[in-house]
């Protein structure tokens, strides 16, 4: 008895070149075929997707800044405050990084802040690097736009000078002081 899998090669078809490649032509003679296809259509889609995300990138930074920035505030206020009193500590206060009420709170502290610093030096330009933000983020949104950085500049003719203000910070990334 015969098995039912193997088959006569008499009785088998046979197919010429032709009959083997006529679907590869068919495919080819499409309009999606790999010759017809222009080389470029493909990038066009990546290209537009990274522009729309640099696009809100520009435009929601400023919170995730403002919160790193701020709990830079916080050590280098204590620092500061409690070892080398000077007039560092009272330009972060005018920053208005910190509310009055957390410069309470933050004022009657007590512990070991001098671990945050390797001194005052590094203290006063963290400091300094704060005001300097401080001051970028409040030209930005209230002026004067004489004194704007490359990337501010950008991001005011992007979005400030269209109307749409980016947030400057968003209370569930800034940490609590208590």
């Amino acid at each position: 008895m015969a098995s039912i899998f193997s088959k006569d090669p008499a009785e088998e078809h046979q197919a010429s070149v032709y009959d083997k490649i006529e679907g590869e032509i068919a495919h080819l003679k499409k309009k999606t075929g790999t010759r017809d296809a222009p080389g470029s259509t493909k990038a066009v889609p990546w290209i537009a997707s990274l522009v729309i995300l640099g696009f809100i990138g520009l435009y929601i930074m400023d919170p995730f800044l403002y919160a790193m920035h701020r709990n830079d505030a916080v050590r280098a206020y204590l620092y500061l405050h409690n070892y080398d009193g000077n007039s560092s500590s009272r330009d972060l206060v005018a920053s208005r990084i910190l509310s009055t009420d957390e410069i309470q709170v933050l004022n009657q502290r007590e512990g070991s802040f001098q671990d945050y610093y390797a001194s005052p030096q590094a203290a006063e330009q963290q400091a300094a690097s704060i005001v300097q933000y401080m001051n970028g983020l409040r030209t930005l949104h209230e002026g004067p736009y004489d004194h704007l950085d490359r990337l501010s500049w950008i991001r005011y003719h992007l979005f400030v000078q269209t109307g749409l203000q980016p947030p400057i910070s968003w209370t569930f990334l800034n940490s609590t002081i208590n």
